[in-house]
């Protein structure tokens, strides 16, 4: 069966194309998602907020597909309500299921400290808004967080239209404007990223992490899956490294 080495669940609070596309763009052979979405179709509180109810009914979904991993994703609607939150959503979610449950949120704070990050730049192609609390929400788990920039998108659909080039020239300007960070982060596993990484990586001379690439590194991790994944950012080599 397709799947055989892990079946990976994944909470989409819109739709997890772009994420889903670059996660098998990458993932080694016998790993399967299995997705579910909520349909936000705006980042705005409202909408972010309405979503979290959301969650519960499609962790239950996934856990009679007999996953292994369950990934709570859409860190907007976690960040929004502070540090901690995630704490709890994984919690109930545990409650009802035997498969690993991990928010997103948390998979991105695993890749910068896996890659030894504290002073961090961070790019996004949300609103200004939004960006601010991922950015605070990065300062409580941590980080020093130097710059961000933003591209100031609210309709998600519009963010899963952006071209490939766009993360890598806001990664770019973002080291311009802050060139002592350890690491840039791409947050947003809406927008294409994972196939920038690498040339990133060679062309600013520091990590650069992403949404779609943590959470590849977070299930594998917790799949015990330790497959070396080369050209995808240095975070992925790091998989066949001894935990």
């Amino acid at each position: 069966m397709y799947g055989w080495r892990g079946r990976v669940g994944m909470v989409n609070p819109s739709r997890g194309d772009v994420l889903l596309y670059e996660y098998y763009r990458a993932a080694p052979e016998g790993i399967i998602v299995v997705p579910a979405a909520l349909g936000v179709r705006q980042l705005t509180p409202d909408q972010l907020d309405r979503v979290l109810d959301g969650y519960q009914s499609a962790v239950e979904e996934l856990a009679y597909e007999q996953v292994d991993v369950i990934v709570l994703g859409g860190s907007p609607p976690v960040t929004m309500k502070g540090y901690g939150f995630e704490e709890q959503m994984v919690a109930r979610a545990q409650a009802v299921t035997t498969a690993q449950v991990v928010a997103h949120v948390r998979c991105e704070v695993e890749a910068l400290q896996a890659v030894g990050a504290r002073r961090i730049a961070v790019g996004a192609p949300y609103t200004e808004m939004v960006t601010e609390r991922f950015a605070a929400y990065f300062v409580a788990a941590g980080f020093e967080v130097v710059a961000t920039r933003c591209l100031g998108i609210e309709r998600n659909v519009d963010i899963a239209f952006l071209p490939e080039h766009a993360s890598y020239r806001l990664a770019r300007d973002l080291l311009r404007e802050a060139p002592d960070v350890d690491a840039v982060h791409l947050t947003c596993p809406r927008w294409p990223t994972l196939l920038n990484l690498a040339r990133l990586e060679q062309d600013l001379g520091v990590p650069v992490t992403s949404s779609s690439q943590s959470v590849l590194y977070g299930t594998l991790r917790r799949l015990n899956v330790r497959d070396r994944l080369v050209g995808f950012g240095s975070l992925l080599e790091k998989l066949s490294l001894p935990a």
